[in-house]
């Protein structure tokens, strides 16, 4: 005899799977960085620690390091070893930048297009096109 779970609440609502919240939250948060302009000024500015990318972005410390944490558990940023060597920064891979972006044919994205061809096969779930 098999077994059949219900997986609605109390009120009659199906549970939402984690993984489908996880996605949904990151493209939230890809939605953000979008229409604020952040990923393009992770593009022009190459790696930044969150208190540098606070300043450029001008907005709170916090919500920089909220926001880049939310970027980097979605697999869009890299940590990489600062100049210094005291800290990582972080930076937004290449090939993901015509993405992130919007291509609209830039001379400026012709390398990250080419990368975006070489590396397409690992981009994360929430790029999938």
């Amino acid at each position: 005899m098999s077994t059949i779970t219900d997986t609605r609440s109390i009120t009659g609502t199906r549970a939402v799977h984690a993984g489908e919240e996880t996605e949904r939250r990151a493209r939230a948060s890809i939605a953000v960085g979008r229409t604020r302009g952040y990923y393009r000024l992770l593009f022009e500015s190459g790696p930044v620690d969150a208190a540098t990318f606070a300043v450029l972005a001008g907005i709170p410390e916090s919500n920089a390091r909220a926001w880049l944490a939310e970027q980097l558990d979605a697999g869009l940023l890299r940590a990489v070893d600062a100049p210094d060597g005291t800290h990582e920064e972080l930076l937004l891979p290449g090939e993901f930048v015509p993405i992130l972006l919007g291509d609209r044919g830039e001379p400026e994205l012709d390398g990250a297009r080419r990368l975006l061809e070489q590396h397409r096969h690992e981009l994360p779930r929430v790029l999938e096109v």
